[in-house]
């Protein structure tokens, strides 16, 4: 009883860890973004430095979260149960970025896809005019997949999925090659 008890005890710690680091990871993540917001650089390349930040973001968590998991550990640990280690930060980064990135569109920046939706739309109008009839696009075809795609609810949802897909891969590399590490966390 007395170890069911400990046990309770020791996966909430773990659990309260890895809540934290991704709390952080999301605090990093909404820091950055909002400097992109900030400086109006939304439509600009700096919103590819973002999505690469995060995924530094992302491996930098899935790390420390293998980290403490392997520190509380008395025994060795198998891969599988690393890359679960590493798969529970990445699924909470995951969950709370996509939240953000909701609100973000939804309330921050509500103007954004309006701007994208419009660039599409521009591209597909002078698409046409050099093309033959055969050949052109259908303008309101265009606008239609546009306001589906370029919505904050698809933009949510993608990047839910796209962070849980990039977690599962980075936990899998990043378990693996802690494992080769002498030394690392209960693994001497």
């Amino acid at each position: 009883e007395q170890r069911r008890v400990l046990d309770f005890y020791e996966r909430l710690i773990n659990m309260i860890s890895n809540s934290a680091i991704a709390i952080r990871m999301t605090a990093a993540s909404v820091f950055m973004k909002m400097i992109v917001y900030t400086m109006n650089w939304q439509q600009s390349n700096y919103e590819k430095v973002y999505f690469f930040m995060n995924v530094f973001i992302l491996m930098t968590g899935i790390f420390f979260g293998i980290r403490n998991f392997k520190k509380m550990e008395t025994v060795k640990t198998n891969f599988m149960e690393d890359l679960k280690a590493g798969m529970k930060v990445a699924a909470m980064y995951a969950i709370f970025l996509s939240l953000f990135v909701f609100f973000y569109y939804k309330i921050i920046d509500p103007t954004y896809f309006a701007v994208r939706l419009e660039e599409q739309l521009n591209a597909a109008r002078e698409s046409n005019l050099s093309a033959e009839i055969s050949e052109q696009i259908n303008i309101e075809q265009v606008r239609q997949t546009g306001e589906f795609v370029l919505s904050a609810f698809f933009q949510s949802t993608i990047t839910l999925i796209g962070f849980i897909i990039l977690g599962s891969f980075y936990s899998s590399l990043i378990a693996f090659f802690l494992r080769k590490i002498k030394g690392f966390g209960n693994n001497v």
